[in-house]
C-alpha cells in the first residue's frame, strides 16, 4: 500500500514540480482535441446531411393516357415488388394538375384553362429503400422499371447526377476529414511524448540514484505513465466542455442544423487520456 501510495505521490508531484511544461502538454491535448472534436462533429454532420439529401431522391414514371385503371395496378405491383423499392405513390392527372398550380401558386395566368386540357401525365413517384439511396442503387431500380412492359428510359426520372457529384463531394470531404484529425492526432502524440522527455531528462540523476538503490523499471515508469495519463485526461476534459459549449452556441445560431451525440464529450476525455499514455510510453520506451 505504501509503494502504491508513493508511486502516486510522485506522479502526481511531477506535475506540480514542472508546471510550465505541465501546462503547455495539457494545452496542446486540449487544443488538439478540439480540432479532433470539431472534425468528429463536422464529419457526423456532414453524414445526416447526406444520409437526408439522399433519402428525398425519388424516381418518378410517367405513364401513357392510354393505361386503363387494371394496368395501372399490375404496373404498381411489379415496381412495388422490387427489392430496392419502398414505396410506391400513384399520381393521377388531377393530382399533378394540383402539385403544378402549387408549384406555380401565385401566377396569374391559367395554363390549363388557356390550353382547354391537361397535359400532364400520371405517374409513379418511387421511394427508394435505405439500401438502395445511392448512385448504383438507384441505376439498379432504374434498369428494373425500363424492362416493364410499357415503361421505356425516357419515361423515368430521376437525378441521377446529383447523386454522383453527391456521393463524390462526400467522399472527398470525408477524405480531408481524416487526414487532418490523423495529422493533428499524431501532433497531440508527439508533443506529448516530448513533455514527458523533457521530464525524464530533468530527472536523469535521481532515475540513475533510483537504479544504483534496486529500483526497478517499472517503479520508475509508473510515476511517467501516471504523468502522461493525467495530462492526457485533463486536457481531454478542457476540450470537451469548450466543445459542448462551442456547440451549444452553433445550436442557437443554427438550430436544427448541429447536432451531436452526448457520447462525444466521454469519448474526447477518455482520448485524451490514451493521447496521454501512449506519448508517455512512447517517450519512456526510448529514453529508459
Amino acid at each position: 500500500m505504501g509503494r502504491l501510495i508513493f508511486l502516486l505521490k510522485e506522479g502526481f508531484g511531477g506535475l506540480f514540480r514542472a508546471r510550465f511544461a505541465s501546462m503547455v502538454a495539457v494545452a496542446t491535448v486540449a487544443i488538439s482535441l478540439v480540432l479532433i472534436g470539431f472534425f468528429l462533429v463536422v464529419t457526423i454532420n456532414l453524414g445526416r446531411l447526406f444520409e437526408n439529401l439522399r433519402s428525398r431522391v425519388e424516381l418518378e414514371v410517367f405513364l401513357d393516357d392510354s393505361f386503363d385503371s387494371l394496368r395501372i395496378e399490375e404496373l404498381e405491383e411489379q415496381i412495388q415488388r422490387f427489392e430496392g423499392v419502398e414505396t410506391v405513390t400513384f399520381i393521377s392527372k388531377e393530382q399533378a394538375v394540383a402539385e403544378f398550380k402549387q408549384l406555380f401558386q401565385g401566377q396569374e395566368e391559367d395554363y390549363f384553362e388557356t390550353l382547354g386540357f391537361n397535359p400532364l401525365p400520371a405517374s409513379f413517384r418511387i421511394k427508394l429503400t435505405e439500401s438502395y439511396r445511392s448512385s448504383t442503387g438507384a441505376e439498379k431500380v432504374f434498369r428494373y422499371l425500363s424492362t416493364l412492359d410499357g415503361i421505356r428510359e425516357e419515361d423515368i426520372v430521376y437525378r441521377r447526377e446529383f447523386l454522383v457529384l453527391l456521393e463524390k463531394y462526400f467522399e472527398i470531404a470525408l477524405v480531408v476529414d481524416l487526414v487532418i484529425g490523423a495529422i493533428v492526432c499524431l501532433s497531440a502524440l508527439l508533443l506529448v511524448s516530448n513533455n514527458v522527455r523533457l521530464i525524464i531528462l530533468s530527472k536523469q540523476k535521481v532515475i540513475e540514484t533510483m537504479k544504483l538503490v534496486g529500483a526497478t523499471q517499472r517503479f520508475i515508469r509508473i510515476p511517467l505513465f501516471i504523468q502522461g495519463v493525467t495530462q492526457g485526461f485533463i486536457g481531454g476534459l478542457l476540450a470537451a466542455l469548450f466543445l459542448y459549449g462551442l456547440i451549444k452556441l452553433a445550436a442557437v445560431e443554427l438550430p436544427g442544423y448541429v447536432k451531436v451525440s452526448w457520447e462525444l464529450y466521454p469519448l474526447l476525455v477518455l482520448a485524451g487520456g490514451l493521447l496521454g499514455l501512449a506519448g508517455s510510453y512512447s517517450a519512456v520506451r526510448r529514453h529508459l
